[in-house]
Parts: structure tokens; sequence; C-alpha cells
């Protein structure tokens, strides 16, 4: 999957970014770094500030390695931890708090978690339950679950049962840790992750 796009006229390889030599080919959903003042001039003009790299939150651009390396480097890094940051922030996260929220919330977040017409699920080591649907990460934590007598075996079993639900199993998580490292271990957006990640 890709978390962000890079247009240069050198060899770069990382799974995790698309890289193309024309803005044409770039995904518009993700921040764009562009590599080279030459580039930048002709795709901005006089838009562009020799001094400024970042031009909005979702383009960037900075010298190639021919122009100025170590400049070129630092700017490369600093891209590719702005976008793996960045990665997930237009994707609501509800938590269902079972101890501290409010018994009518608690329900509607149990409905529509409920009404979903296609979900993808994962649970963690640490018995996190993450469902994406429409467009939502859900959080469930089955240790606060199971201090609710009768509660856990239930839940677990809708959770598996949901219409259309596919269950991520720890392989899927396995093909996707690298990218989950770079994100500081997000293991809610695997079920994101695992539904977008072919979509390329």
């Amino acid at each position: 999957m890709y978390v962000g796009n890079i247009v240069t006229d050198f060899k770069i390889e990382n799974e995790n970014f698309k890289i193309s030599n024309k803005l044409e080919d770039t995904d518009t959903n993700l921040p764009t770094l562009i590599i080279g003042w030459k580039n930048i001039k002709e795709i901005m003009g006089d838009k562009v500030s020799i001094l400024h790299k970042q031009i909005n939150n979702r383009l960037f651009w900075t010298f190639s390695p021919k122009e100025r390396k170590a400049e070129y480097e630092t700017d490369l890094d600093f891209y590719m931890t702005y976008c793996y940051n960045y990665f997930g922030e237009n994707i609501p996260y509800v938590y269902l708090d079972l101890i501290m929220g409010k018994k009518s919330i608690n329900y509607r977040i149990i409905r529509k978690i409920l009404s979903l017409k296609k979900s993808t699920t994962f649970i963690s080591d640490n018995n996190m339950v993450y469902i994406y649907g429409d467009n939502i990460i859900f959080g469930i934590d089955l240790n606060v679950v199971s201090l609710f007598e009768g509660k856990y075996d239930k839940i677990v079993n809708k959770l598996k049962n949901l219409e259309n639900n596919t269950l991520v199993d720890l392989e899927i998580f396995n093909k996707c840790k690298d990218l989950i490292f770079n994100l500081k271990n997000k293991n809610k957006y695997i079920p994101y992750i695992y539904e977008y990640g072919n979509k390329r």
C-alpha cells in the first residue's frame, strides 16, 4: 500500500511509495514529493520558492541528488516520515468505551458496527479488535469486554459473523509489518491496509 508519491527521474525503490516520473501518474489522494529544482519550476513556475520545500500539506519538493545531495537526503527522509505520520488522518477512529462511555453512544456504535454491509476485522495479540467498514475504523478492547460476565464470547461471535466480514489473520499482519512498523505500530490501520493494499 502506498503512503505517498515521489516524482523523480532518479531510481528510488520503496514499496510504500508510488514512484513515477510524471505528476499525472500520481495518486492525488496522497502527499507528493517532486525531486529536482528544474522539475518543480516546470510544474509550479514562479509560484515556488527555493527557500520553501513544503508548498502545502500535500505537495513538497527537493533538489535532486546531483543538485544538492545532502539536502536531497535530508528532505527525502523528512518527507517519508511526514507521509507515515500523515497516513490514516482522513479515516475516523471510533473507540467503543464500555467503562467510561455513555450507554447511548455505545449502543449507537454497536448498531453501526452490526449494520456494516462489508467489513474487515483484525484481532491483535493484545486482544484489541479493529474493524474497518464504511470508511471508519472501530476499536474494541476485548480485555475490557471480558470484565463483563458473559459478554466476551457473545461479542466475539457477533464480530466474526458480521455480514461480508473478512477476518484478517497474523499471516496478513506479517505481510504488512514493515509498513506498520513505520507507522509507529498503529495496528488499527491493518484492516484498512488489507482492504486497499492490493489496489495499486
